[in-house]
């Protein structure tokens, strides 16, 4: 069976943004994730942050791009926010402090039941009683 990650936004923008030196290891991340060698959730925050970009860029095109292949894909999974998750970000930031949008995403792969969550972002540490965090680098060798 398939790892279970959930995308911090930071991977995706290595990727539409070709930052180096996290390009390479991010994208190939997203390419296990189309392949369907990893099963991948993506955060509401997540798609607000991206949309976001895209919107500053004036990159119509981008974003409907981003969205269609993330909605479409049987590899990605949308997390929404309910009450159950807002409220659990609101007690993992008041336990962590951890940044509520970060909260958000922490609680939405726990709900989602993720075995971890994909990132650049050393604060993700400070929720490791939570849920465990890898960069795109540990993640790629780890399944080599």
């Amino acid at each position: 069976m398939a790892q279970r990650v959930i995308i911090d936004t930071n991977v995706f923008l290595n990727v539409i943004n070709r930052e180096e030196p996290n390009f390479g290891p991010s994208k190939e991340l997203l390419d296990l994730v189309d392949a369907g060698k990893v099963k991948a959730v993506v955060s509401v925050i997540t798609i607000a942050e991206l949309s976001t970009g895209f919107y500053l860029m004036g990159d119509e095109r981008g974003r409907r791009e981003f969205l269609l292949h993330i909605m479409s894909s049987e590899d990605y999974k949308v997390a929404p926010v309910d009450v159950g998750v807002a409220d659990s970000a609101g007690r993992i930031r008041a336990e962590t402090g951890l940044r509520l949008p970060d909260s958000i995403i922490v609680s939405s792969g726990l709900k989602e039941r993720v075995d971890l969550i994909v990132t650049h972002d050393d604060e993700f540490k400070m929720a490791g009683e939570y849920i465990t965090s890898a960069t795109p680098e540990e993640m790629v060798k780890d399944l080599q």
